[in-house]
């Protein structure tokens, strides 16, 4: 795994009830990291997630090219970090930038409007997400979908072509 990241996720929620109730908890998180421009942009948001934030828990808010300069660095190492980024994009923008993601979990991705591939009861993806997956996919990156940590874990990497 990516230098202390223990898990990594999508969910355009960011850091919720489920994620920090049920989520974090599961790893032994130390660190959660939300990776997102706009979030790591507002005071207000960063505000909320930390309100969010479970106790005792640390947490980073960062774009993604933060996040991954700080992930290459070894910056968390001695950490156990759980990342959520928004959006699938973020997700890649790391995994381009040479963070190592063995598996990504898509635990909820409802945004997208218009023309989108049913991936999951909670995970639509739009075309230009599902080719960004691929890729993911066909460098080795296992990409699953799981709303819960009581869910079971779904492989969706066949449903991508």
């Amino acid at each position: 795994m990516a230098k202390g990241i223990v898990h990594f996720r999508v969910d355009d929620r960011m850091l919720h009830g489920i994620v920090s109730t049920d989520w974090v908890p599961q790893f032994n998180a130390t660190r959660a990291m939300v990776v997102d421009a706009t979030a790591a942009g507002s005071d207000l948001t960063r505000s909320t997630l930390k309100m969010a934030c479970p106790a005792g828990v640390a947490l980073s808010v960062l774009a993604p090219e933060k996040a991954a300069e700080n992930i290459l660095a070894g910056k968390y190492a001695a950490q156990k970090v759980f990342c959520v980024c928004r959006y699938v994009k973020g997700a890649y923008e790391l995994f381009k930038a040479g963070v190592e993601i063995p598996q990504l979990n898509l635990g909820n991705v409802t945004q997208n409007k218009g023309e989108t591939i049913v991936l999951d009861k909670t995970v639509r993806v739009s075309p230009e997400e599902r080719d960004m997956l691929r890729e993911m996919r066909d460098a080795g990156v296992k990409i699953t979908a799981r709303f819960r940590v009581s869910d079971t874990e779904t492989d969706v990497s066949k449903l991508l072509d």
